[in-house]
């Protein structure tokens, strides 16, 4: 076994949902007992407000060998912390044909979003997994995105720097429907294992249970 999950989200304001999901996969594989790895920054640094940003993981049942590959190569999971990602950059460059598990963060149909999908990347498809992590996610403030809800709590995490602790909980917001989306329609790694590690365990589970899925490759 072998997976590497790339986040793709925007600079900044949306930075923290990002590196929570790649966090909270990350970590889960790692207790269970695999070899992991978790990498926040490097290639993107310094990002910018709304930039495209990505963040990485990747396990697997054997030693990983490129642990110092800041990008992963031939990702098979990707999640879009925000839906018009979609059209904006090939997230599928080095994924192999019929491969490609993608999460979408978006209220919309399945296939609507799969019109965005030139057939060079439909190619690389097997499952598009779409679920309203906006609607899901605990409305604290109003609004489940930081960068909406309060500004100086987005400015706080921003002082949270690679190798350090976090100084808010892992896995609140728009990301825990997706990691529980994620987890549900990949089937690799236990629900309940991985929302052992997730801060907001109830939202994590609406997302495991309320979201849709193209079976694309088998269609």
């Amino acid at each position: 076994m072998h997976h590497e999950l790339t986040v793709w989200s925007r600079g900044i304001i949306m930075d923290k949902e990002a590196r929570d999901v790649s966090t909270c996969i990350a970590t889960a594989a790692r207790k269970l007992g695999y070899h992991a790895e978790n990498v926040s920054d490097y290639v993107d640094d310094p990002d910018r407000t709304n930039c495209l940003v990505r963040r990485y993981a990747r396990f697997a049942d054997t030693p990983i060998l490129d642990r110092f590959v800041y990008e992963n190569p031939h990702p098979d999971w990707v999640v879009l912390v925000e839906e018009t990602i979609i059209k904006a950059v090939n997230f599928f460059r080095g994924t192999e044909d019929g491969s490609g598990v993608l999460v979408v963060n978006s209220a919309r149909d399945p296939g609507y979003l799969l019109k965005f999908l030139p057939d060079a990347m439909t190619k690389k498809l097997n499952k598009l997994v779409v679920v309203d992590a906006v609607g899901l996610a605990e409305q604290r403030g109003g609004s489940p995105w930081m960068f909406v809800r309060d500004l100086s709590e987005l400015a706080f995490d921003r002082m949270s720097t690679e190798g350090a602790v976090e100084r808010l909980a892992i896995g609140m917001g728009i990301a825990a429907p997706l990691i529980g989306a994620l987890v549900a329609a990949t089937g690799e790694l236990p629900i309940d294992e991985v929302a052992s590690v997730v801060a907001d365990r109830d939202a994590m589970l609406r997302g495991a249970e309320q979201h849709k899925v193209i079976q694309y490759a088998s269609a």
